[in-house]
């Protein structure tokens, strides 16, 4: 088991189980669930366990499969939210800009002195 584990053969782990199940072994069934727990696939655990009558030795497994899923999913929806809360704040400083530009936009032209006309203002000298 332990040579399993430190090759990190899933072939190999899932082979001892079928093993361990066949010679009725039901304490190296969930030794070799433990000792090679990332190697193991759930499915195949919980299959073999079933078939064969060794659900209480698969439940220890099965427990902390579900316990360690469960904390990824979490971790992903959180991450998931910070990315939408980000967005939504880029959204909301991008529509304040653009509400800042036309703003300006609209109060530029006040400020700034208006060109003469042609035809009216200084140079003119009573041309009427």
């Amino acid at each position: 088991m332990e040579t399993s584990s430190q090759l990190g053969d899933h072939d190999l782990a899932e082979e001892l189980l079928v093993y361990f199940v066949e010679h009725a072994n039901k304490e190296c069934f969930a030794s070799c669930l433990f000792i090679c727990y990332d190697l193991i696939r759930p499915d195949v655990a919980l299959e073999l366990a079933w078939m064969n009558d060794m659900i209480e030795f698969v439940f220890p497994y099965l427990l902390q499969f579900i316990r360690e899923y469960t904390t990824k999913v979490d971790e992903l929806v959180k991450d998931k939210l910070k990315v939408v809360q980000e967005e939504k704040s880029k959204e909301k400083e991008e529509k304040s800009l653009v509400s800042q530009q036309n703003m300006y936009a609209q109060l530029l032209p006040l400020a700034l002195p208006t060109p003469p006309m042609f035809g009216m203002g200084v140079g003119m000298g009573g041309c009427f």
